[in-house]
């Protein structure tokens, strides 16, 4: 009997409460809170620049090492035209524009010895010391250039550290069409490096690479020194690509120290959830950085400053 009259209440109680919704919802076109769907808030995330200060873009001295493959597979053609032509021009175009206070050298490999040459796999020569820029010697050099054999990547940027042992670090951009062809130990690339004690970033941009494993190793390579790989199908994406390794990269890092976001000084503006981050920018051989607090649907704008010759970066408004 008991039972019986606790279902009937039960059950009453639950009509009741039906039907007061319904009455609720007909007269005044709403569900009682406890009834309504939960509605889920969309995360906003923002945006973070960087810039440069007025006149600065063209004072971030750098020191850069071009590393340019020179071996007999650049003379394959893409749009009828060779990879070696089409380097060789992008290459004067970029050094045409290159700011003055750039320390930049070149470094060739497989120009000088033919594939069955057993001097072939060691190959590789630092043709203009890392210095002031020389555009004139570095254009002349650049189109005397005769692709000639083998592919001794591993090798020739072993042989970097040497090239900046004077000047504590720097950035490597090397441009590649295809495979380390000498047996050289990739996975080595990253622990050799660090162990020279030069800092150095390896950015490299495979040029027309069609083979998936050349471009697998390219990227191994270029992430194991903290660089980036950046694909180039023709001469457009060549120029854009090394124009790209040029500038200064910053990350913005989390609490645990991963990278959660990369841009450019002078890019554009970088997307991410809100939150507090490390603002650090890259400039070789050492990093900068100052705290950032990301808020939903705003900009956070930053400039890059140097002032008695030592790099800042600050909020706009600070």
């Amino acid at each position: 009997g008991s039972w019986e009259g606790a279902r009937k209440e039960e059950g009453m109680e639950i009509y009741n409460t039906a039907l007061g919704a319904l009455i609720l919802e007909l007269c005044c076109g709403h569900l009682p809170v406890y009834m309504q769907e939960k509605v889920r808030i969309p995360i906003m995330p923002g945006l973070v620049k960087v810039n440069f200060m007025e006149g600065l873009a063209q004072e971030t001295t750098k020191n850069v090492e071009l590393i340019l493959d020179a071996s007999n597979s650049m003379w394959g053609q893409i749009k009828g035209e060779s990879k070696i032509s089409i380097a060789k021009e992008v290459l004067k175009q970029i050094i045409i524009g290159l700011p003055e206070d750039l320390n930049v050298g070149l470094r060739l490999y497989g120009h000088r010895y033919k594939v069955e040459d057993e001097r072939a796999c060691q190959d590789t020569e630092l043709t203009i010391p890392i210095g002031p820029l020389q555009k004139d010697q570095l254009i002349q050099t650049i189109e005397k250039i005769t692709p000639r054999g083998k592919t001794p990547l591993v090798y020739s940027i072993l042989q970097s550290p040497q090239d900046f042992i004077n000047l504590r670090g720097g950035t490597v951009v090397l441009i590649s069409d295809g495979i380390e062809s000498c047996e050289g130990d990739i996975e080595s690339i990253a622990s050799k490096l660090k162990e020279s004690g030069i800092e150095l970033t390896v950015n490299i941009i495979g040029f027309g690479i069609k083979e998936e494993e050349a471009r697998k190793q390219l990227e191994t390579i270029a992430e194991s020194t903290g660089g980036i790989y950046l694909d180039a199908k023709d001469s457009q994406e060549l120029l854009s690509s090394i124009q790209q390794t040029l500038k200064i990269e910053y990350d913005l890092i989390d609490e645990n120290g991963k990278v959660k976001a990369s841009g450019y000084v002078g890019g554009e503006a970088v997307s991410i959830l809100e939150g507090e981050y490390i603002l650090q920018l890259k400039l070789e051989p050492t990093f900068i950085e100052t705290k950032v607090v990301v808020s939903p649907a705003k900009t956070s704008v930053f400039l890059l400053k140097k002032e008695e010759g030592k790099w800042t970066i600050k909020q706009q408004n600070e």
